[in-house]
């Protein structure tokens, strides 16, 4: 991949999250507080989990995003809220 569709990926899933993160801010909450210098701040320090005797990716970090994009450019919030509904608690996907 070349370096300039990479940055656009990376800018792509940055504001993606930016978007969901705002999604699920509680509405007495102000959700505009939320942007791209401060988005480390409202996720965990944690990429990656242990299940299963396997160590995975955490769902909904910036390198899961980005693991999304780089295998679908047209992966949306609309898919990211369908994930989020059809799985039952693993909080990853398996395909």
């Amino acid at each position: 991949m070349n370096g300039s569709k990479a940055k656009a990926l990376r800018r792509h899933g940055k504001d993606l999250l930016i978007e969901w993160l705002r999604s699920v801010v509680p509405e007495g909450e102000d959700s505009s507080k939320i942007n791209r210098d401060n988005l480390h701040e409202f996720l965990s320090d944690e990429t990656h989990i242990y299940a299963n005797r396997k160590i995975l990716l955490s769902a909904y970090s910036l390198k899961w995003i980005y693991k999304k994009l780089k295998r679908n450019p047209s992966f949306t919030l609309q898919d990211l809220n369908n994930n989020q509904n059809t799985k039952s608690g693993t909080g990853y996907w398996t395909n």
